[in-house]
């Protein structure tokens, strides 16, 4: 069983690979004569007391880690409580933001109504007989009349007095 390193892994020096020697056949042994092995015995590694202090000493909890764990579940607990109050104003300030909207278009339909309704009860001839007969106006002579163009005709915006007509 004394072989060299050489022998025992076949290692081939050189740059030509060799021709192998088959290898030699193994004897066949019967099953009835192979001699029977015994169990392995373990034995139990006997431990040093430092190595004993050292197991003990990782299984502890260590009181800075509790301190970091302590730490870090406080914080992770204050960025929820966070998080969770500002969704909550969200949500509250886009119900009131909707509560608004539903007003707002409730209130313009009213004032579309209104508008209307104030258009219909407008009577201009009974204004222009009240202003007559009350008030003691009367029409403007064709003379008097003073024609105006304006690019928007909704809206008159008067800056000196309007002259008089001859």
């Amino acid at each position: 069983m004394n072989k060299t390193r050489q022998e025992r892994y076949e290692f081939i020096y050189g740059s030509t690979a060799r021709k192998m020697e088959a290898a030699p056949a193994r004897p066949e042994y019967e099953p009835s004569v192979q001699p029977k092995k015994k169990p392995a015995v373990r034995t139990k590694k006997k431990t040093t007391p430092q190595t004993k202090e050292n197991q003990n000493k990782a299984l502890e909890f260590d009181f800075a880690f509790i301190r970091a764990l302590a730490a870090g579940i406080a914080v992770i607990a204050v960025v929820s409580f966070f998080y969770l109050s500002e969704q909550t104003k969200l949500e509250h300030q886009r119900a009131v933001v909707s509560a608004k909207k539903s007003e707002l278009s409730t209130l313009m339909v009213e004032n579309e109504d209104l508008n209307l309704e104030i258009e219909q009860s407008i009577n201009l001839p009974a204004i222009q007989e009240t202003a007559m007969k009350k008030y003691g106006m009367k029409k403007p002579a064709q003379n008097k009349v003073i024609a105006y163009d304006s690019k928007n005709v909704d809206y008159v915006r008067q800056y000196n007095k309007i002259p008089d007509s001859k």
